[in-house]
Parts: structure tokens; sequence; C-alpha cells
């Protein structure tokens, strides 16, 4: 912050360096609500491969999901996820990072304007707006 010569009104100065740009998500994350999530690797080997992981949090671009099945930067996912209403939304992605162990950033293939609208109504039930 810096002195204008006006001491009621400071001049902030911000700094927007690329080290500083962190966060580079433009759809909102919300909390995982209470979902079944199951995924398989997408490959010419990888047929009939489903295994089961857990929301951590979730967008219409992406997702980060936990898993003990050991999941490859790149690796190609299908995600099933059925909520606890009965919604369900079939959803392909990459894995786009490891986080932590056992826990994956995965890109969604593309926005799902659905996904988008039911997480949205999702947490004005939560918070008491529908």
């Amino acid at each position: 912050m810096t002195d204008n010569g006006n001491s009621d009104f400071p001049t902030f100065i911000f700094d927007f360096s690329d080290h500083l740009k962190i966060n580079k998500r433009v759809s909102v994350r919300y909390a995982a609500p209470s979902a079944t999530l199951t995924l398989r690797k997408i490959g010419l080997l990888q047929f009939g491969n489903e295994f089961t992981g857990k929301l951590v949090d979730i967008s219409a671009k992406g997702a980060l999901i936990s898993s003990s099945e050991p999941l490859a930067k790149n690796n190609k996912v299908a995600l099933k996820i059925v909520f606890a209403d009965g919604t369900l939304f079939n959803l392909k992605g990459t894995v786009a990072r490891d986080k932590a162990p056992k826990h994956y950033g995965i890109k969604l293939d593309s926005y799902s304007k659905d996904l988008d609208e039911y997480l949205f109504k999702l947490l004005g039930k939560s918070v008491g707006l529908n």
C-alpha cells in the first residue's frame, strides 16, 4: 500500500506476477455431497476394470477424488457419480495431477452444464433457498 498524497485514501498496488497466480479455476468447487463414485480407466487394455473412489470436491469442470487404485497423470478415466437422491452423471476426464497420496485431480473433458446446475441446486437446498 502506498500513500497517494491523501492518507484517507491509500492506493493499493497489486502484484499479478505469474508466480502468484496459483488458483486457475474458472468453475466453483463444491464440497462433495453424498455420492457413490465408480471409476474406470479408459484405454486399450483397461476394458471392464471398474473400481470405487470417493469425491472430495467437485465442479462442472473437474473433481478431486480419493482412490486406493493408483492413477497416473494423463490417465483417461470414466466417472459414474450417483448422488444420494439417485441423480446419475456419467463423465469422462483426465487425471490432471496427483495432489497427495491417493488423491487425484480430474479435469473433465468438457464443461457439464447439467452438473453445474445440479450442484448449484444442491447448494441452494443446503442453505435453505430451495
